[in-house]
């Protein structure tokens, strides 16, 4: 099984984003609220 595995490690090749990709990542999170209350997480999305 580790053969398996072994084998094909170098053959993806890295990706770019495309920067309104990134950009729309960047708003999403600084739009996102997480609260914890009582072991509890609430997750908001302000718009």
């Amino acid at each position: 099984m580790g053969k398996i595995y072994s084998e094909n490690q170098n053959v993806s090749k890295p990706r770019k984003a495309c920067p309104a990709t990134v950009q729309f990542l960047i708003n999403y999170s600084k739009s996102l609220d997480i609260i914890t209350y009582n072991n509890i997480q609430f997750e908001n999305n302000l718009n």
